[in-house]
């Protein structure tokens, strides 16, 4: 909790300084940025929605950079500063009273992926062709998660997790363009071009082909399974996470509820340090082994749902299954199956 303090407090110190020398029609933006970022130092925020806003308001900073450099195009300059504004305008709505949990998660998540595509947007090495569906794809995206209905909030989130995949590095040139196309185009409104169902169905295809092209990560089982859990913390909902998890958590966890599953670290060969906030805000952690925790959150997420939830740290998850069942006989479930498929 210090660490996240002392990190809200540095991106607020720089985030004041672009204030002065931003353009006046941002300016408000960023006010609404740092206040955000007042907003998640309240000790009831969970540890993981402080995290998001603090990666996105890092984020956007780099692109305010951008916006404020005089070498920037004037057109380029023009795109980021409306696309700066949704993506603040997405992550304030997360800090709204009355917001619900599961609702906060999802406008933390789609502005954090558009802020890391944003970076790509305003980098000059980004290919011309890919320019344009990346913006096309972050305008969507929040636009419907702005919509706040629960059809549209699956869409900004499905449309997140491809902003993930297109900026993860080991994403190819020819998958990164062919998975923007396919997104900018799951996320026009009705009426334009295809069915938007049939777009969706393509860009979920498009995106478990271009994580399937990278195949198998060589990771060791305790840094695949952290990315794995890491990734499963972050997209899927706590609810589910205390259901099927009761049998692998702390008895005190499982007695108080957990309110927010964290994140993890490496703890050895065979265990992850789970970090967690309860329901009475007590921030804790303990060693959880992998054997039994990676089964477990298999149960939490089915293969076939794998790469469209979490999009490259699935790779992870198939990863740990399979060293789990090659080093120990430990069956993940679907996990395992399609991991053998992909050897």
């Amino acid at each position: 909790m210090t660490q996240q303090k002392e990190a809200v407090d540095e991106v607020t110190g720089d985030l004041n300084q672009q204030r002065e020398k931003a353009p006046e029609e941002l300016v408000p933006s960023v006010e609404q940025l740092t206040a955000t970022l007042r907003a998640v130092k309240d000790p009831g925020t969970s540890p993981q929605e402080r995290d998001g806003v603090i990666r996105t308001a890092q984020s956007l900073s780099s692109t305010l950079d951008v916006i404020g450099d005089p070498g920037t195009p004037p057109a380029l300059r023009r795109q980021l500063t409306g696309l700066v504004k949704q993506v603040t305008a997405t992550l304030d709505a997360s800090s709204h009273a009355g917001t619900s949990p599961e609702q906060r998660r999802a406008y933390t998540l789609v502005a954090e992926r558009s802020a890391a595509v944003l970076n790509m947007i305003g980098d000059r090495r980004t290919p011309q062709g890919l320019l344009r569906p990346l913006r096309v794809s972050v305008d969507n995206a929040n636009s419907a998660a702005q919509a706040g209905s629960q059809g549209a909030t699956q869409l900004a989130l499905s449309m997140a997790v491809s902003m993930g995949i297109i900026s993860d590095p080991n994403t190819s040139d020819k998958e990164r363009k062919e998975l923007a196309t396919t997104t900018s185009e799951a996320g026009s409104s009705p009426g334009r071009g295809d069915d938007p169902d049939k777009q969706i169905d393509r860009m979920k295809k498009k995106q478990e082909e271009a994580v399937s092209a990278q195949g198998l990560p060589d990771a060791p089982l305790p840094e695949a399974a952290k990315v794995c859990t890491n990734a499963v913390f972050d997209s899927v909902p706590d609810d589910t996470l205390n259901n099927d998890l009761k049998n692998v958590i702390p008895e005190k966890w499982e007695t108080e509820g957990v309110n927010d599953f964290w994140k993890s670290d490496e703890a050895g060969n065979e265990s992850l340090n789970v970090l967690v906030q309860l329901q009475n805000e007590e921030s804790t952690d303990a060693l959880l082994e992998i054997r039994r925790l990676i089964p477990k959150l298999a149960d939490s997420l089915p293969a076939s749902q794998l790469f469209g939830t979490l999009g490259t740290p699935g790779l992870d998850c198939l990863r740990a299954a399979q060293q789990l069942d090659q080093k120990f006989g430990v069956e993940s479930g679907s996990w395992v199956r399609m991991a053998k498929e992909k050897e």
